[in-house]
């Protein structure tokens, strides 16, 4: 069996993006996250699975860290959650969007990434 679990639209203030007063003033950005496992694994144990509210305060922390790209923050959370997982991850899926851009006259509701990484077959998945 397969367990997602999952995260939408966790809305942030990071220091996040390609102009000095985006860094400095900080922007707003939506996270959304979701984190596939062989469910097969948990019995029900929290140890067996990842806690959303873990989750939450690891997308927090790194969104304290300044960088220049939605890109490179959203590899940052995958790969801090890949570190971090349990045995029989199946994949995850990372989207940051950014309502507001430095462009005038764009519209759009939202810009942004997405990243997501699936993991091999194991006997542990």
């Amino acid at each position: 069996m397969l367990t997602t679990i999952f995260i939408d639209k966790l809305q942030i203030h990071a220091p996040i993006g390609w102009y000095d007063e985006e860094q400095s003033n900080k922007v707003t950005l939506f996270v959304s996250v979701k984190v596939k496992l062989n469910s097969t694994l948990l019995a029900d144990d929290l140890n067996n699975t990842i806690d959303y509210g873990q989750l939450t305060e690891w997308i927090l922390t790194l969104s304290s860290t300044p960088v220049k790209l939605l890109e490179t923050f959203a590899e940052n959370i995958l790969n801090h959650i890949e570190q971090h997982s349990p045995n029989g991850l199946i994949s995850i899926w990372v989207s940051v969007r950014k309502p507001q851009i430095q462009s005038r006259g764009v519209l759009a509701q939202a810009h942004g990434v997405e990243v997501e990484q699936s993991y091999p077959k194991t006997d542990s998945n």
